[in-house]
């Protein structure tokens, strides 16, 4: 089994080249903060917080999209046919972190906003970010349920206005009216969501191009 390794300031790619699968995955270090009354910290709601995030994460974004491959390498002739699978994870550290994040916990209804700074990687989210939120966007508005911490995950992914690609709600954005986008206010993912993996991933097999070939 052999596997080609990229190791990014956001993040880890490790694509084996036998079986075909592509894990990218972010180290996280979390900070524990708090509103005014809420309580402090528990390991055990820390370990419960990561956990939750990570399974939001990885069924937001993970076995969803297949990657068509094209070119010259070997590797290219391998899978050309059946495609490369993508699965995109977090783990929790505690040193060598790819994102600091803050996590604030916030009275149970209550609204933060959160966000992710891209040249300083860090992320911003709260206690509510597991909930379905109802967004809405639009002249006439339109509505989508969206879960934040897979919209804000999708910025820590390379979705980012530093690389001319982050929110797709703001009337400027080409994408304004698609609103069941995870970037926009919806949870639907799309090919252009992928296009800054995709972009590091043209950079690591000679004569190999990668590009989205099916989202489900």
């Amino acid at each position: 089994m052999g596997h080609v390794v990229k190791r990014l300031p956001w993040c880890d790619i490790d694509l084996d080249t036998t079986l075909g699968h592509i894990f990218l995955q972010q180290k996280w270090n979390y900070s524990w903060l708090r509103a005014a009354g809420q309580s402090a910290w528990t390991a055990a709601e820390k370990t419960s917080f990561h956990n939750r995030t990570d399974s939001y994460i990885w069924s937001a974004w993970s076995n969803r999209a297949t990657l068509g491959v094209v070119g010259g390498s070997s590797f290219s002739r391998r899978h050309v046919a059946s495609g490369v699978s993508i699965n995109l994870d977090i783990r929790r550290v505690t040193a060598h972190e790819h994102w600091n994040v803050n996590v604030t916990k916030i009275a149970a209804g209550a609204f933060a906003r959160s966000n992710v700074v891209w040249n300083t990687r860090i992320i911003n989210l709260d206690t509510n970010d597991f909930v379905t939120r109802v967004n809405c966007a639009g002249a006439p508005r339109v509505c989508r349920n969206q879960i934040p911490v897979a919209h804000e995950f999708g910025h820590a992914a390379g979705n980012t206005v530093v690389l001319g690609r982050g929110d797709e709600y703001p009337a400027a954005s080409a994408h304004t009216n698609d609103h069941a986008s995870m970037m926009n206010v919806g949870s639907q993912l799309r090919d252009r969501h992928f296009q800054t993996i995709l972009d590091e991933l043209n950079t690591m097999i000679p004569d190999t191009t990668f590009s989205v070939r099916s989202i489900r």
